[in-house]
């Protein structure tokens, strides 16, 4: 008996092809997820990469939010007088404030006349948003003094660092002498409590 090879290559054929082409699909497959994993990596790393830029940028630009807080104001804005270590009653908050505007009368050489305090005063709209911690007194004074003198109270009173606010100002000149005048004027003055 005679073994034909051709017959036998033939009927083994399938059973060599089979794992010739399983092996070749398993090396492509091994291939394709092998470059799919490096390429998902490299895009890993990117993102992360970006993440932490971001991530850097963010808290940059909240260190810059931060430190703009508190840097000193424009020149040109006024602040509201703070009392920083202790808790003072509403009317005790302003007694700076006052203090300072009696020196500076005194340094201009005006004579307060009379002073009326109001800390409720219903036009202003400080007081009309009802803040917390803000206060306001209306003061209503009359002053007397020269020319220069009401200007150099004025001029120094209004250029303080602190807001205050010249609500009305009615100047009338003293009947005997014409150099003498009399002011009726009603300042506002804010402060910020605890």
């Amino acid at each position: 008996m005679r073994i034909n090879f051709e017959d036998l290559f033939k009927e083994q054929l399938i059973y060599i092809l089979l794992p010739v082409i399983l092996l070749i699909v398993f090396i492509g497959g091994t291939i394709y997820t092998g470059s799919a994993l490096i390429k998902n990596g490299a895009d890993f790393k990117t993102k992360q990469d970006t993440y932490q830029e971001l991530t850097e940028k963010k808290t940059n630009l909240e260190a810059q939010i931060e430190e703009q807080k508190h840097q000193e104001i424009s020149k040109d804005v006024k602040k509201i007088f703070t009392l920083e270590s202790a808790n003072f009653g509403v009317d005790a908050s302003f007694a700076p404030l006052f203090d300072n505007m009696i020196a500076i009368a005194k340094e201009s050489g005006i004579r307060i006349r009379s002073v009326e305090y109001n800390f409720e005063p219903a036009e202003d709209p400080i007081f009309k948003a009802k803040l917390s911690g803000y206060n306001v007194c209306e003061l209503s004074t009359t002053v007397v003094g020269h020319y220069t003198e009401l200007q150099a109270f004025l001029k120094t009173l209004l250029a303080q660092d602190y807001l205050v606010n010249l609500a009305n100002v009615e100047i009338i000149s003293w009947k005997r002498d014409k150099s003498i005048l009399i002011a009726n004027l009603k300042l506002n003055f804010y402060t910020k409590t605890n």
